[in-house]
C-alpha cells in the first residue's frame, strides 16, 4: 500500500528581500583554562611547573601559563583548541594535583540567541515561548544543529534560495518511474518531480491533487538558513538535510521507503551507493492504514541500532495512531500536532503511541495559524498537520546530537519527553507533551558541561580512637555529579568508602587521605584525593573515676566497681591501696579488709591499656578509715503514726549505738515525737562506726484532714456512680457542703463531673475547704469584671484579699478576674500552693513533668503538686510523666485534687 504525505491544508505566502544576519550563540571548545592554586609562590614555582607539567603529559599538549587573574587564579593556554572531551580530562588532571584548589573551562561568552532577521519570522509561531511554540530561541543559546545531518524521507526536494545553503547530496529511492515522473527508477537525484494526480488517478474516487512539494516544506522546518533576511528560520538552521525522495505520484511503496531509512542511516542497500553523510535523524512524515510491517520494523530497528532516531509523524485521520504505520512501529519516535494556543490540533492522531506533540497547526478560518515553510519557486506556504510536527521534533533531535553527540536515541525521546509542557484538550493521549526545545536543550547543555571537580576535605582530631569526615567539596553542574569515595593510608586505598573514617590502631603514625571520584554521564570519571592529615596520634582512652562500693570494717567486702572505658575493650589492672602504698596480693575486683586495715584509708588504682592509646590509670576517692567489726551498726527503722487526728499524729526515734538520727539538719533525740505535714528521718554514723548496708532515710506525709473518708454506698449526685473514678472525693466534697452541686427539675442532685471547673467556682470551693471563715467582702469589687452582686463575689474578693489569686493587670491598669473561664491546671496547682502558706520544701525534684520545665509559669507550683502527691499527672508513651499544665481541669479531677491537699 502506498504511503501518502501527512499533510493537512496548505496556504501560499510570497517571498522577501534579504536583510543582515544577526549574531548567534554558538558553543565552541576552549583552548584556556583557570587553575587556583593552594599557594601564592610565584608561578615560576617547582610546585606549580610540577603540575603544569604533570597536566601537560597527560594529554599530550603544551600547558603554559598566560596571567593572573584580579582575583589570584592563574590564566592556563594549550598548544591547541581541546574538545570538550579533552577540556575534561584536562580540568580533571590539573584539579587531582595537590597543589591545585580547583580547576576550570575559562569559558567562551557569546551573546544570548535574538530573534533572527528572516522577513517572515514574525509569523513564525511554533519558535516563541509562549504557549504553542517551542522555546527555540532559548534552544539557540546552546546549539543551532551544528554538525548534525537529518535525513528528510520525503517527495524530494526542490531548489531554494532559502534552503540550498543547508542541503547534502540525497537520493531518489522511488523505483517506479510512473510514481517519480522523471523517467526512470532510482537515481541520485532527489529532486521533487511533482506529486499532482488527476481524479481516480490513485484509485477509484480518489480527487484530483495538485503539486505539494511536501519535502522541500518539511526541510525548511528543520534547517531553512537563518539571518539571511529572507523568508523563514529553519528550528535547526546550522544542520544539514540529506533529501531521499520515495513519495512520488499518489505516494509511494514501503519498500522504497524502507530502503530509504536504511540508506539515511548509513546502511548499504542494493544498487545504491553509500550514503556520504549518515544522518543522526530521520524525519519521516507520511503513513497509511494497517499494521506495522517486518519491512518497517527490520529498517527502523537497524536505524535505532546506528544511533539515529526516527522521528514519525502521528498522522491526520482523528484515530488512535495503533491504527496507523509506521506510527505504531518501535523504536521510533511518534509525533503529534498542536495548535498556537497549545492544544491538541483537532485532526491529529492521539493515543499510547504518541510521544509527544509538536506545533502542526490550525488553519481553519486563519491562514497565519498553519506553520509556514519554504515552498516551490523561492515560494513560502502554510500548511498545516502532523507532516509539520515531526519536522520540528527532528530539527530539535538535530540540536541535541549536536551538542552531545553521545546521546542514545534512547535518551533523546526522554529528555524530550522530560521537559515537555502539558498539552491541553487531548483525553486521548499525547504522550509527554508539547516539545520544549528551550528546555530540551537547556538539560543536554547540563549533560554536556565539562564535569568540574570539587576540592576534598577532611575534618576532625587525627588520632587513634578519633573520627574522621569527609567533604567532597563542590562539583558541578550541580545535580548531574554522582560523587564516590575511599579513604587511603599513606597514599594506600583502604576498603572504606563512607563519608566517616574512625581511626585505628593500624592508623597510627600514617597520613589519611580521601579520594573522591565523580562520575557524570557521557564523560570519564575524574577523581580528586584530599590533602593527607597531619600523622594520625596516639589515642586517649575515655575512661570514669573507679568507686569503692561496701562498707570499710574489718571483715567487710570492698568491691570494685572499675566504670566505663572506651573504647572497649579495654585490658583493665586493678590494685588495691592501703594509705596509699599497694595492698600485697591485693588484685582481684574485691578486698576483704583485715586488721591490717585498721584504723587506715583504701584506695583503688584501676589501670587501662589498648594498642594504638596512651595508657592510663586512674585512682579512686579514699574510704573512711576501716574500723573494727563491732563498729559497724545497722540503723533501726523509724516509726511513723498517721493517726485519724493530727494531734495524735508521731514519730518514734529508736535507741541504737554508734547511730544518730537527723531532722531537718538537727539530730534528734531517741523517743517519741509529735509529727505535721512532711517528716524525713535519716540515720547517720557517729565518730568511728559506719553504717551497714540497708535503709538510712525514712518519710513520711502526715495528712492534716482527719481520718479517711468513706464515702456512702448510695451516691449524692444522680450523675456520679459508686464505681466512677473520683468517686470518693467528689461525695467528700458533698458531705464537707464544699460543692453541693446543682437542683435539677426532678429535685435531684447532680455534680457535672465531667465539666470543666471555671474560676468563680474554684473560689467558692476553696473559700469551703478552708472553713468558710468570717470574712467581709469590700464594698467596691477588686476586680473590674466581678460585681459586688455577684454570684460567689465574697469568695472572690476573698480569694484576692488571701493573696491567692490578683487576676490579670488590663492595659488600663485596672484588674480582672475572668470568673467564668475554666481554670487551667497550672493555675489551680499556684491556688493550691498559696492556699497551703506558698510553703518552701528542699530537696524537691523541680522536673517531675516532662512537659513542665524550670522557669515556666507556676513550675514551682506543679513541682509542688507532685511532692506532697496531690497529683502524679499521666504516664506518656515513653514511661514519662506529663501535667498538662494549659489543660483546663475537670470537676472531678479537683475533688481530688482537694482532697489529697495537706
Amino acid at each position: 500500500m502506498p504511503a501518502i504525505p501527512a499533510v493537512a491544508d496548505d496556504a501560499q505566502l510570497r517571498g522577501a528581500a534579504p536583510l543582515a544576519m544577526s549574531a548567534g550563540s554558538e558553543p565552541i571548545p576552549t583552548d584556556q583554562f583557570i587553575v587556583k592554586f593552594k599557594e601564592r609562590a610565584g608561578i615560576q614555582s617547582l610546585d606549580r611547573q610540577s603540575a603544569l607539567g604533570r597536566a601537560s603529559n597527560a594529554l599530550g599538549v603544551a600547558v603554559t601559563a598566560l596571567r593572573t587573574t584580579a582575583t589570584g587564579q592563574e590564566v592556563l593556554k594549550t598548544s591547541r583548541r581541546l574538545d570538550a572531551d579533552e577540556s575534561a580530562e584536562l580540568v580533571a588532571a590539573l584539579a587531582s594535583d595537590p597543589n591545585v584548589e580547583y580547576a576550570e573551562p575559562d569559558a567562551i561568552m557569546r551573546p544570548f540567541a535574538v530573534a533572527p532577521d528572516d522577513k517572515f519570522y514574525n509569523l513564525q509561531w511554533p519558535h516563541i515561548p509562549q504557549t504553542g511554540g517551542m522555546n527555540v530561541l532559548k534552544a539557540w543559546d546552546v546549539s543551532q544543529g551544528e554538525g548534525s545531518v537529518v535525513a528528510v524521507i520525503d517527495s524530494g526536494i526542490i531548489s531554494h534560495s532559502d534552503l540550498n545553503a543547508n542541503i547534502l547530496p540525497g537520493y531518489d529511492m522511488l523505483s517506479f518511474p510512473a510514481m517519480a515522473k522523471d523517467g526512470d527508477g532510482r537515481d541520485p537525484n532527489p529532486r521533487d518531480e511533482g506529486d499532482a494526480n488527476s481524479y481516480g488517478q490513485c484509485g477509484a474516487g480518489t480527487p484530483a491533487a495538485g503539486d505539494s512539494w511536501h519535502g522541500t516544506h518539511t526541510a525548511g522546518i528543520i534547517s531553512a538558513v537563518a539571518g539571511n533576511g529572507i523568508g523563514v528560520a529553519g528550528v535547526a538552521p546550522k544542520a544539514k538535510v540529506v533529501p531521499i525522495r520515495a513519495l512520488g505520484v499518489c505516494g509511494g511503496y514501503s519498500s522504497d521507503v524502507a530502503d530509504a531509512v536504511i540508506w539515511a542511516a548509513g546502511g548499504a542497500v542494493p544498487g545504491v551507493p553509500a550514503n556520504a553523510n549518515p544522518a543522526r535523524a530521520i524525519n519521516i512524515s507520511l503513513g497509511g492504514r494497517g499494521q506495522c510491517t517486518s519491512l518497517y520494523q527490520d529498517a527502523f530497528d537497524f536505524a535505532r541500532s546506528k544511533g539515529v532516531s526516527v522521528v514519525i509523524s502521528a498522522g491526520n485521520e482523528r484515530i488512535n495512531a495503533s491504527e496507523v504505520q509506521p506510527a505504531n512501529c518501535k523504536s521510533v519516535l511518534v509525533v503529534g500536532a498542536s495548535t498556537r494556543n497549545g492544544s491538541k490540533a483537532w485532526y491529529s492522531n492521539f493515543g499510547v503511541n504518541v510521544d509527544v506533540v509538536a506545533p502542526g497547526g490550525d488553519m481553519f478560518g486563519q491562514a497565519l495559524n498553519g506553520v509556514v515553510s519554504t515552498q516551490h519557486s523561492n515560494d513560502y506556504f502554510f500548511k498545516q498537520g502532523t507532516s509539520m510536527s515531526a519536522p520540528h521534533v527532528a530539527a530539535v533531535a538535530a540540536m541535541m546530537y549536536s551538542k552531545l553527540p553521545a546521546l542514545t536515541p534512547d535518551e533523546v525521546e526522554q529528555k524530550l519527553k522530560a521537559t515537555a509542557r502539558p498539552v491541553s484538550d487531548c483525553p486521548g493521549g499525547c504522550g509527554g507533551g508539547l516539545v520544549d526545545a528551550g528546555a530540551a536543550l537547556a538539560n543536554v547543555a547540563a549533560d554536556a558541561a565539562p564535569m568540574v571537580p570539587g576540592t576534598p576535605t577532611i575534618s576532625g582530631e587525627a588520632a587513634v580512637g578519633g573520627t574522621l569526615t569527609m567533604s567532597p567539596g563542590t562539583w558541578g553542574p550541580a545535580g548531574y555529579v554522582v560523587t564516590e569515595q575511599r579513604w587511603n593510608r599513606n597514599d594506600v586505598a583502604t576498603n572504606f568508602t563512607g563519608t566517616q573514617y574512625v581511626l585505628g590502631p593500624e592508623d597510627l603514625g600514617t597520613t589519611i587521605t580521601v579520594t573522591v571520584t565523580g562520575k557524570k554521564a557521557k564523560q570519564p570519571n575524574v577523581s580528586v584525593t584530599s590533602a593527607p592529615t597531619q600523622p594520625v596520634a596516639i589515642g586517649k582512652l575515655t575512661v570514669d573515676e573507679p568507686v569503692i562500693e561496701g562498707t570499710p570494717y574489718v571483715g567487710g567486702v570492698l568491691t570494685a566497681d572499675t566504670g566505663a572505658w572506651a573504647p572497649a575493650p579495654v585490658e583493665l589492672a586493678v590494685e588495691w591501696l592501703r594509705d596509699g602504698a599497694p595492698i600485697q596480693g591485693a588484685t582481684g575486683q574485691t578486698h576483704t579488709a583485715t586488721e591490717s586495715d585498721l584504723g587506715k584509708a583504701i584506695t583503688l588504682r584501676v589501670s587501662g591499656s589498648k594498642p594504638g592509646y596512651q595508657p592510663q590509670s586512674l585512682v579512686s576517692k579514699p574510704t573512711g578509715l576501716v574500723v573494727a567489726a563491732d563498729k559497724a551498726v545497722t540503723p533501726e527503722p523509724v516509726v511513723f503514726t498517721d493517726a485519724p487526728y493530727t494531734e495524735d499524729d508521731t514519730y518514734v526515734i529508736p535507741d541504737v549505738v554508734g547511730i544518730n538520727y537527723v531532722v531537718d539538719g538537727g539530730t534528734v533525740a531517741s523517743g517519741n515525737h509529735p509529727a505535721t505535714g512532711r517528716v524525713t528521718v535519716t540515720a547517720v554514723a557517729k565518730d568511728g562506726y559506719v553504717l551497714l548496708p540497708g535503709a538510712t532515710a525514712w518519710t513520711e506525709r502526715f495528712s492534716a484532714k482527719g481520718p479517711d473518708f468513706v464515702p456512702p454506698t448510695e451516691s449524692p449526685f444522680k450523675d456520679v456512680l459508686t464505681t466512677q473514678q473520683f468517686y470518693r472525693e467528689m461525695a467528700w466534697l458533698a458531705d464537707k457542703r464544699i460543692s453541693t452541686g446543682w437542683v435539677e427539675a426532678d429535685k435531684t442532685l447532680t455534680y457535672r463531673p465531667l465539666t470543666p471547673i471555671n474560676r468563680d467556682a474554684m473560689a467558692a470551693f476553696l473559700y469551703r475547704l478552708s472553713g468558710s471563715p468570717a470574712y467581709t467582702p469590700p464594698a467596691n469589687s477588686p476586680f473590674k469584671d466581678v460585681l459586688t452582686t455577684q454570684q460567689f463575689y465574697k469568695e472572690m474578693a476573698w480569694l484576692a484579699d488571701q493573696k491567692i489569686s490578683s487576676g490579670w493587670t488590663e492595659s488600663d491598669g485596672s484588674r480582672t478576674y475572668r470568673p467564668l473561664t475554666p481554670i487551667n491546671r497550672d493555675a489551680m496547682a499556684a491556688f493550691l500552693y498559696r492556699l497551703s502558706g506558698s510553703p518552701q520544701i528542699d530537696n524537691m525534684d523541680l522536673m517531675p513533668f516532662k512537659d513542665v520545665v524550670p522557669g515556666q509559669q507556676f513550675s514551682y507550683e506543679m513541682a509542688w503538686m507532685s511532692e506532697m502527691e496531690i497529683s502524679s499527672g499521666w504516664i506518656d508513651t515513653d514511661g514519662s510523666r506529663v501535667y498538662k499544665p494549659i489543660t483546663p481541669i475537670n470537676r472531678d479531677a479537683m475533688a481530688a485534687f482537694l482532697y489529697r491537699m495537706p
